[in-house]
């Protein structure tokens, strides 16, 4: 081994002595140096060091531990094994901090990728099931929609033949209205001729009555011819067998007029009741022509009806060949969903199968970060639902109100904000428990509070900024009034779970964790409270 004094030295490093001059350590103390340094080479520490060596030492010793964290790292990493575990003491903080941040980050979001291939692989089999009743159904809804097709066009047929019938029909009441008009005019001839032939019979009677006071007086004067002809004796014989011919004539008169009165009456009789008959007949014939009218324009009516019902029946029939189309359509969607299905199937089992590979902390509780932000997120999660419980008891709000779901757009904001019937009972209770979190959790970004659909009434002052009309800076500084409509935003006051952890990429660009838990009114689930936070 060469010796110490035989390394050569540089006079600007060496140590000057009191007069200015140069000096070096004594001989003893330069070959324990040299023995330090050279047990340090071999990767020994010695037992007693140089003061001069403690600043090299311990900028060994740090990467030293850094070089041992690193190979943890690696080893944990080739492993697939994301439970970082503890961390050496000895190692630099900034670095310690980045494998830790790095190993939550990325456990928690492993841990979510295998919940959502878990819950996929769950809800495959059911979407395939539906799948497959949905494709049964819209085969039976086509073979009946085709049925329907069929009586439809039978339908159209029917009522294209009834309406023909129905024409026809109209036509022979058009003719028997026509007929009874014709009838109608015999009937009232014939009334006028019955009339003629009573008047005329009257007259007749008249005649007749001459005729026999002709007989009569004829007959008085054959007998008073008699009487004169005995008077006469023999010159009177002749004269008395003329007076016996012209009484019996006049008796054959008399008779003959009275059978003509006789046959006159019973003739005036009939005429009578054929008049009385003609007039009936007329009135019947009327009503029947009116009748007959009426029930032209109700066939007229019914065949226009008929008419349109036939063009709505083809028109269901049209409707009913795009349903039938749209039936088959859906039938070869649902296999390309049932075939989609598949391969979602497959997809998942190997998406499960890769994050199986990355071991996980059986308890993600067990990173001190996301217990302590837990407890506090409990914490506020029942004060809230307490003041909110308070606010209703006291009239400052309904019930209804406080769980009410509409949402009233604000004009000209941009993210879009809105306003709810509830937001202004939060703007007065909620920042006093929102606050107090931050103020006494230095690590929390943010503390708030969003109902059931995601919406956030208030949100922290810092992310209360007034309102720029600049979408990046009011997207950071106002948060405030929005329905969070992210993976992450919409499930923080969904979910009924005892708490829910997430990791996600906020819209502003940041990872951040967030940490919800239930809110309860009474028995009722109003919201959940949620905090974001890092870790390291």
């Amino acid at each position: 081994m060469q010796a110490v004094m035989d390394i050569p030295a540089d006079p600007a490093l060496m140590p000057a002595g009191d007069d200015g001059q140069l000096s070096l350590p004594p001989v003893d103390d330069l070959k324990a140096l040299r023995g330090q340094l050279a047990a340090l080479a071999r990767g020994e520490w010695p037992a007693s060091l140089d003061a001069d060596l403690v600043p090299l030492v311990a900028r060994l010793q740090n990467a030293e531990a850094g070089r041992t964290l690193t190979q943890q790292v690696l080893r944990q990493l080739a492993a697939c094994n994301l439970d970082l575990g503890e961390v050496p003491e000895d190692a630099e903080p900034a670095l310690a901090a980045g494998f830790k941040t790095g190993f939550g980050n990325l456990s928690e979001a492993i841990r979510q990728a295998r919940g959502f291939a878990v819950a996929i692989a769950e809800e495959t089999p059911q979407i395939a099931e539906k799948n497959q009743a949905l494709s049964v159904q819209s085969q039976r809804q086509a073979d009946a929609v085709t049925k329907l097709g069929e009586r439809a066009a039978n339908l159209i047929s029917a009522l294209a033949e009834a309406g023909k019938q129905l024409q026809e029909l109209g036509r022979l009441a058009a003719e028997a209205d026509q007929r009874a008009t014709s009838g109608r005019a015999a009937a009232a001839t014939l009334g006028r001729v019955m009339k003629d032939v009573r008047d005329r019979a009257t007259s007749i009677t008249g005649v007749i009555e001459v005729i026999d006071s002709v007989a009569f007086q004829t007959n008085i004067l054959s007998i008073n011819a008699a009487i004169e002809a005995a008077r006469a004796g023999d010159a009177g014989r002749s004269f008395s067998v003329v007076a016996k011919e012209i009484r019996m004539l006049a008796s054959r008169a008399a008779t003959a007029a009275k059978d003509v009165r006789a046959l006159i009456g019973e003739t005036q009789d009939a005429v009578k009741q054929g008049a009385q008959t003609a007039e009936a007949t007329s009135v019947e014939l009327h009503e029947l022509g009116s009748l007959a009218e009426r029930t032209s324009k109700a066939m007229a009516s019914v065949s226009e009806s008929m008419t349109m019902q036939s063009s709505e029946a083809q028109a269901i029939e049209t409707a009913l060949v795009e349903v039938a189309n749209l039936s088959q359509s859906n039938l070869a969607h649902a296999e390309e969903i049932r075939e989609g299905t598949k391969v979602l199937s497959t997809q998942s089992e190997m998406l499960g199968d890769c994050v199986k590979l990355f071991q996980l902390p059986e308890n993600p509780l067990s990173e001190p970060a996301h217990a302590e932000a837990l407890d506090v997120a409990q914490w506020a999660a029942q004060e809230i639902g307490r003041v909110l419980e308070e606010a209703v008891a006291q009239g400052d709000i309904s019930e209804d109100d406080l769980f009410a779901r509409e949402y009233s757009p604000i004009a000209n904001t941009d993210p879009l904000k809105h306003n709810a019937i509830f937001t202004p009972l939060c703007d007065e209770v909620l920042p006093a428990i929102q606050e107090s979190v931050l103020d006494e959790n230095p690590w929390a970004v943010f503390a708030i509070t969003a109902n059931v659909d995601g919406y956030v009434p208030t949100h922290n002052r810092k992310f209360s900024q007034p309102l720029t009309g600049n979408r990046e800076k009011d997207l950071a500084g106002n948060r405030a009034r929005r329905i969070f409509s992210d993976r992450v935003g919409r499930t923080v006051g969904a979910h009924t779970d005892p708490y829910r952890l997430q990791i996600y990429r906020r819209d502003t660009g940041e990872i951040m964790f967030d940490i919800s838990v239930p809110i309860y009114f009474g028995e009722r689930h109003w919201g959940g409270f949620r905090i974001g936070y890092r870790l390291g």
